[in-house]
């Protein structure tokens, strides 16, 4: 049988870990604070690597209303979205990288519920303020959970005040 790297399985939940970043994030950035971090499902998945056109590191979405009854059944907390990070890509990412990947992540959870498809601000967020490079292996990035970092001083003449979320 083959040997895996992460897991004896293909797909492990991640919450104890990714949770408690996801609620310190939304506790300091305004733009995330319409997100419940109880409603959401952290996986790691070491089956595969995403798009084969393209790195991904982790994929955000809805639970369908079937999964989330089911789940419910089985005694879990009334979950509404996944995020999913994929082991191959991110295996390499340092504690800063995967705060800054779990922020971009949440920034798809839109104030209506909906997954958003990551606009031109939030893209200009990230790269301006992390830079291009921010997930390499050989990178890193500020950790976007200490108290002197916000983006406003990451992006300086290039910061743009978020939309007021409602």
């Amino acid at each position: 049988m083959e040997e895996k790297t992460g897991s004896e399985y293909d797909y492990e939940i991640c919450n104890k870990k990714i949770k408690p970043i996801a609620e310190a994030l939304i506790k300091k950035y305004r733009e995330l604070q319409h997100i419940e971090p109880d409603k959401i499902l952290f996986i790691v998945n070491y089956k595969n690597a995403g798009s084969k056109q393209q790195m991904v590191l982790a994929k955000t979405s809805r639970i369908s209303p079937k999964w989330i009854e089911i789940l419910h059944q089985l005694g879990a907390h009334s979950y509404f979205f996944t995020i999913e990070f994929y082991a191959k890509t991110t295996a390499t990412m340092d504690e800063n990288q995967m705060v800054a990947l779990v922020y971009r992540e949440l920034r798809r959870i839109g104030p209506e519920g909906k997954i958003l498809v990551p606009d031109v601000h939030d893209w200009w967020q990230v790269l301006m303020g992390l830079g291009r490079k921010w997930f390499y292996p050989d990178n890193s990035c500020p950790n976007l959970l200490d108290d002197e970092v916000d983006w406003k001083k990451l992006m300086g003449q290039y910061y743009e005040q978020p939309e007021d979320v409602q």
